[in-house]
């Protein structure tokens, strides 16, 4: 195993839980953040006996209480003298650039800032997989496969990254995480870009953001097909699409992708988050791409369909090896995905795409793995 990773697993086995943030009687527990996973947090640590004397964000509020508790901005929460003041990081999403807030935590005279990674190895059993959010206990058991991928990447800056991401998700440091490639999302200025004429499956089309996008960055879309479940979401795909006159052959589908033609239940309303789900209340159809669109031809793939990418590339197997259209795919939603997404297109491709990595966003969000043929 090359040493890189081998220290990344000493840190597992040595550093969670040997000191636990509420060791001492003292500790005053903050949680940073309002919203839905601070709010989780603040449950969940509550329910283990832990007092929660107050929320923290950066935002001014006319009710500055979340269930009686007080929601103070980072220079007013009342810090104790004995320096037990623990913040716990209650976000967790492609927005909050934790570099900035740890520093202004800090510059607040707060010390001891517990990361969401930390967090889990305590509650990560009742917080559930968040993401790529999981106990750093799932990790060692897939050690040779994290090498394996390692070796995949065809640039220097793709393992570099990917070497980044393990760390901050094995460590919880923050400084591991790369400053994200904002707007270039799908069309990265050092990948290659797709071939041409460009025949594009939208998988997870959203209000049509990606299309607009491609647009405004001056690509010919000779034909399009979309892909769009969530009924308030596809009305607004449909708006744009009957707006947008630079699209002539587009194809517009209310269905949700899978590794077979079958219906599934659904977690519909979430706006972009809604996704395939056992706890869903609706039912959609879901198709493989296979039997959908067995002679589109297509040269360029986008999947961000809420953790669905795994099932659905299956799904399109046979135009895969066919085709070899370029992929860009989303590789943040499940913890596994890092490495089963370019493993498994490496597969269906017998071998033949490069192996790009780009970050998008914050906190390992809108993390995208490109592969490109050659």
């Amino acid at each position: 195993m090359e040493e890189w990773l081998k220290k990344l697993f000493k840190h597992v086995e040595t550093s969670p839980s040997s000191q636990a943030f509420w060791q001492n009687s003292d500790t005053t527990i903050f949680i940073y953040g309002t919203g839905t996973m601070a709010q989780d947090v603040y449950r969940v640590l509550t329910g283990n006996g832990l007092p929660v004397i107050g929320f923290i964000d950066h935002m001014e509020r006319e009710n500055p209480f979340i269930q009686g508790i007080p929601i103070y901005q980072p220079q007013d929460a009342p810090q104790t003298n004995s320096g037990n003041n623990v913040v716990v990081l209650g976000i967790h999403n492609y927005q909050a650039d934790l570099l900035k807030i740890i520093k202004k935590l800090n510059t607040c005279g707060f010390k001891r800032i517990v990361s969401v990674v930390e967090l889990y190895d305590h509650f990560g059993h009742q917080l559930g997989v968040r993401y790529w959010l999981t106990s750093r206990n799932f990790y060692p058991p897939l050690a040779q496969v994290l090498e394996r991928l390692d070796s995949l990447w065809t640039d220097e800056r793709s393992q570099s990254l990917y070497r980044s991401i393990l760390e901050f998700r094995f460590t919880g440091d923050s400084s591991f995480l790369p400053q994200p490639d904002f707007g270039t999302q799908y069309h990265p200025q050092d990948v290659p870009a797709p071939m041409t004429p460009i025949r594009f499956v939208d998988c997870g089309a959203f209000d049509g953001d990606t299309l607009s996008d491609l647009i405004n960055v001056g690509m010919h879309l000779e034909a399009v097909a979309a892909f769009e479940p969530d009924a308030v979401n596809f009305n607004k795909l449909k708006k744009f699409v009957s707006q947008e006159k630079r699209l002539n052959n587009i194809s517009l589908w209310p269905c949700g992708l899978y590794s077979s033609t079958t219906q599934l239940t659904f977690d519909t309303g979430k706006d972009m988050a809604s996704g395939i789900s056992t706890d869903g209340k609706a039912v959609i159809q879901c198709i493989a791409l296979d039997d959908a669109i067995p002679t589109f031809a297509p040269t360029l793939i986008k999947m961000d369909i809420e953790g669905a990418e795994y099932d659905a590339l299956l799904g399109a197997g046979r135009l895969i090896e066919e085709h070899k259209p370029e992929l860009a795919l989303s590789v943040y939603h499940r913890p596994e995905h890092l490495w089963q997404l370019p493993l498994l297109a490496h597969r269906l491709s017998k071998g033949k795409y490069h192996f790009y990595l780009r970050s998008h966003a914050y906190n390992g969000f809108e993390l995208v793995l490109y592969a490109i043929p050659y």
